[in-house]
């Protein structure tokens, strides 16, 4: 199994074990750091779709410093992202 699709499937796994926990208890934010590293466009925009569901049950919050990923989470998330650039 490649990298990258070793990465999806942690993912994956993450947020449905996540959905559960958000059922029976108070949701806390879900924090991620650079979880689209090993990820293509395509398949980082369908993780970020994937965050944007999450994001209408828990609060998300996710680090990153690739640049290239900010204008895909815009046309993701719209009016809900909020973009803080450090440094």
């Amino acid at each position: 199994m490649s990298e990258g699709t070793s990465d999806q499937l942690y993912l994956a796994l993450r947020l449905a074990a996540l959905e559960l926990h958000l059922q029976q208890t108070v949701a806390l934010p879900f924090i991620a750091d650079d979880l689209f590293i090993n990820y293509d466009d395509g398949r980082a925009r369908a993780g970020l779709q994937a965050l944007a569901h999450l994001s209408e049950s828990t609060q998300v919050i996710f680090l990153t410093h690739h640049e290239h990923l900010v204008p895909v989470a815009q046309s993701v998330f719209g009016e809900r992202l909020n973009v803080v650039r450090l440094g």
